[in-house]
């Protein structure tokens, strides 16, 4: 078993980055869900202690997110979103200018979008956007995590629903091959990739993110009824999260996975 492909997500709900290597630090990715757009009415611009997804702008309640490509440079700290490959805001997280251009310009386009959750709740806005760029606290999970799932569970819902799925649908960060479909569901206790060891800590449930295609933003397929019926569990289930025993930990395309 090896790892394939690997993925960080620097604003939370926001398209991804593909990368060769994640970093892992303190039980977080680094650069992972380190941003996110958060309502008016959840607490100050300064304040950015963990809340549920559904006090954000995310896929759960704006499936059209998918239409703004994202990019977050580490070392520039400068946030930059394309819309049908133009330039459309871009602004460095370090200025409180810039955080509010950024803002601003997100909330109207999500204003826009056919649904969206600023219609009708004033309360909302304007958007703030928090966080430091750098600590990780706006995963759905307050402790953070890695979260990893097989090709072979991909394709084995492809081939229930009888239809093409890109995987970036489930904002996983590890995407590992060469096990049986949903084994890795079944994992408990100790795993190694690479170098590092983790303990798998929990499955992860679904909602209506996945919903929500990657590329155009519309919610094109019923993924959590799918996966209930194809996996067999009682809730939308896809995906484990891992943590580290280590305090810090690598892990690369082509590292072999091993459990126990």
């Amino acid at each position: 078993m090896k790892v394939i492909e690997l993925y960080r997500h620097p604003v939370k709900s926001f398209t991804p980055e593909r990368l060769d290597q994640l970093h892992v630090v303190e039980g977080k990715i680094r650069g992972d869900r380190v941003l996110a757009f958060r309502f008016a009415d959840q607490g100050a611009p300064d304040d950015w202690s963990w809340r549920r997804k559904i006090n954000f702008v995310a896929l759960s309640n704006t499936p059209g997110i998918p239409q703004l490509e994202l990019s977050f440079d580490d070392d520039s700290r400068v946030l930059t979103l394309k819309y049908e490959n133009e330039m459309f805001a871009e602004g460095s997280v370090d200025s409180e200018e810039d955080r509010f251009d950024l803002s601003e310009a997100v909330g109207e386009f999500v204003t826009a979008l056919e649904v969206n959750p600023l219609i009708g709740h004033p309360e909302r806005v304007p958007l703030n956007l928090i966080g430091d760029g750098r600590q990780g606290l706006f995963h759905d999970f307050e402790d953070g995590g890695v979260t990893l799932h097989s090709v072979e569970s991909l394709k084995a819902l492809e081939s229930h629903m009888s239809t093409t799925l890109d995987g970036r649908r489930f904002r996983t960060n590890v995407v590992v091959g060469g096990v049986e479909a949903w084994e890795e569901l079944s994992w408990t206790g100790r795993i190694s990739i690479g170098d590092s060891a983790y303990k798998v800590n929990r499955l992860v449930p679904r909602c209506l993110a996945t919903h929500a295609n990657p590329v155009n933003g519309e919610r094109d397929l019923d993924i959590m009824k799918s996966l209930m019926s194809a996996n067999g569990y009682e809730e939308p289930t896809f995906a484990v999260q891992l943590s580290p025993f280590d305090t810090q930990a690598v892990i690369r395309v082509g590292d072999s996975v091993t459990v126990g």
